[in-house]
């Protein structure tokens, strides 16, 4: 568990481990500038002869005086995913919250940092053959600029094509309950967070800030996957939908961390999770806090 100031952070994790190859991650993929920083990264962050990416799909459970909140849901049991690592989980994900004294009738707030499969996953869950919120005391904020995106493809593709069909199990369902807030980044759910845009990786992708008693965090979702990026901002991945405007964005958040001492709490990096952001020459360093 870390802290900042008078608020709590926990990691709790669904799924770790290889992944995508690096070059198949990353269009503007340099196997040489890669190389370079292979050593630190062996093994908690790459694995195996090809190169294939360490990572975690996790939530952050964030406690201030007032709130519990969850930052990104990952995938969610039982869900039909064209990804066969994805697909029809069974997971004790929902045990592990609890464990961590989060029981799901605790959470006062999901905040979603995009709507991604992987980060809409346990908004709901199958009851009786329907899709409720998991989270029934809970209100979900959602962007949205992103809500308005994903809302839009909707309207013009087939349900299935839509995030790999999350959007109709993960996130109608929580509109149609009542339960989601369509939020702009002025918006402060409680006096510690604050929202900032950083788009790219989605048309409306956000980071969630944390700040009390000079201690800061953010919550950068899929800002940047790995720790590769910390190093390589123009490094976008192959799933961003502007790679261009999704490094300036990566860069300007690297900047923002380097400059207020900021904790980088992303929601894919694998054994250590977060860390320090350090200017480094026209690139950047994490300084990992274990």
């Amino acid at each position: 568990m870390r802290s900042a100031g008078n608020a709590t952070i926990q990691k709790v994790e669904e799924i770790n481990g290889p992944g995508f190859a690096a070059r198949r991650m990353f269009p503007r993929f340099d196997q040489q500038a890669f190389d370079a920083q292979k050593g630190w990264m062996s093994p908690e962050h790459v694995a195996g002869e090809n190169d294939k990416l360490v990572m975690s799909i996790h939530t952050w459970i964030v406690k201030t005086p007032r709130h519990t909140i969850l930052i990104d849901t990952c995938l969610g049991n039982h869900k039909q995913r064209a990804n066969p690592g994805w697909n029809n989980l069974d997971t004790p994900f929902l045990e592990r919250l609890k464990a961590c004294g989060c029981p799901a009738e605790s959470i006062d707030f999901v905040m979603c940092t995009h709507l991604h499969v992987d980060h809409v996953g346990w908004n709901t869950r199958l009851e009786n053959g329907r899709w409720v919120p998991t989270f029934a005391n809970a209100k979900y904020l959602f962007a949205k600029r992103e809500y308005a995106h994903w809302e839009n493809e909707r309207k013009t593709q087939d349900a299935a094509a839509v995030n790999g069909g999350s959007f109709d199990d993960s996130v109608l369902p929580v509109v149609e309950a009542g339960k989601a807030v369509m939020i702009d980044s002025d918006h402060q759910p409680d006096a510690l967070l604050t929202i900032k845009d950083y788009p790219g990786h989605t048309p409306g992708s956000i980071a969630i800030n944390l700040r009390d008693g000079g201690k800061q965090a953010t919550f950068s979702g899929d800002i940047m996957h790995h720790p590769i990026q910390v190093y390589h901002p123009d490094w976008s991945s192959q799933f961003c939908w502007d790679l261009d405007l999704s490094a300036r964005s990566r860069r300007k958040l690297l900047e923002d961390c380097a400059e207020s001492n900021t904790l980088l709490c992303p929601a894919h990096f694998g054994g250590a999770n977060a860390g320090y952001v350090k200017p480094q020459g026209d690139s950047f360093r994490i300084d990992w806090d274990r």
